[in-house]
């Protein structure tokens, strides 16, 4: 069974819709995805509706969680998408993402870097607006030959243009995903810092549920230390490719859909941990 359970669509910083990034699964010849879009499940259905369970869709998401060292992001899986108090917290996300995204090219436009604002609500489809989003504004105005350069330059934590919001805990966020009925797993760990000291003494006894162990930013050591953690902890292990842009994939190397293979029966995996979880509940 070939599964890829890391992919945004056009509901977040994705650049394909949810009906398109579905065919293309299909080409592919994935059996399995999950949709993990940034603070919203807007594009689930419309992927349910287009794959006709050919690729199975799981539902899921992507949180962004801020610790003292950095971003930790959260993905969550198999929550009730419908759950009225978990769509409103996440409405509120998208919201402080939004005015976060305008100060930003108001920052950019001080350093004599302009962007449209329009066109970046056009890139985000006037939805979950993304630091990618404002990303690929700089580099249709010039102002950055890629993606990559424009965050290691202006757009990344402490960088001249960036503008933080107000974030979850990562203990929040595994609360948030909970209170869903769905599954918390640590994304990239690869990306995180002091990863593993915050895994232990933190999230295990938050309650996470998983790790994603195979990403395109895992390196070889953090995959081997990952598996070790995850079994000594009965975590979940996952993994896909972080999936964005066909042009990211020609332009700046990163990774095709379905070119990262998780752990295998980590689908089984996930859906016997909520299962467990919603009879708790």
């Amino acid at each position: 069974m070939r599964v890829d359970l890391h992919l945004h669509t056009t509901a977040s910083d994705g650049q394909l819709s949810p009906p398109a990034l579905v065919q293309l699964a299909r080409e592919q010849g994935l059996d399995v995805i999950a949709i993990t879009d940034h603070d919203t499940t807007n594009g689930i259905e419309a992927a349910q509706q287009a794959a006709h369970g050919s690729p199975v869709i799981i539902p899921g998401i992507e949180l962004s969680a801020e610790d003292a060292g950095g971003d930790v992001h959260m993905l969550g899986y198999l929550m009730d998408i419908h759950d009225p108090a978990f769509q409103a917290r996440l409405a509120r996300f998208r919201d402080d993402r939004l005015l976060r995204g305008r100060r930003i090219v108001e920052r950019l436009a001080e350093l004599d870097l302009p962007v449209d604002w329009e066109r970046v609500a056009d890139m985000s489809r006037h939805g979950a607006v993304g630091r990618a989003h404002i990303a690929r504004a700089l580099v249709e105005a010039g102002h950055v030959t890629t993606i990559k350069e424009a965050f290691d330059r202006y757009l990344h934590i402490g960088g001249p243009a960036y503008v933080g919001r107000r974030r979850l805990s990562p203990e929040e966020a595994v609360e948030l995903i909970h209170s869903a009925g769905g599954v918390a797993v640590l994304a990239h760990p690869g990306l995180v810092a002091d990863w593993e000291t915050l895994l232990v003494s933190r999230l295990i006894p938050a309650g996470l549920d998983g790790i994603e162990v195979v990403h395109p930013d895992n390196p070889a050591p953090v995959q081997q230390r990952a598996r070790e953690l995850a079994q000594q902890h009965g975590l979940v292990m996952t993994g896909g490719t972080d999936f964005h842009d066909l042009a990211w994939v020609e332009r700046e190397g990163r990774s095709m859909i379905g070119s990262v293979t998780p752990p295998e029966g980590c689908v089984e995996a996930l859906r016997a941990r909520a299962a467990a979880r919603q009879q708790m509940s």
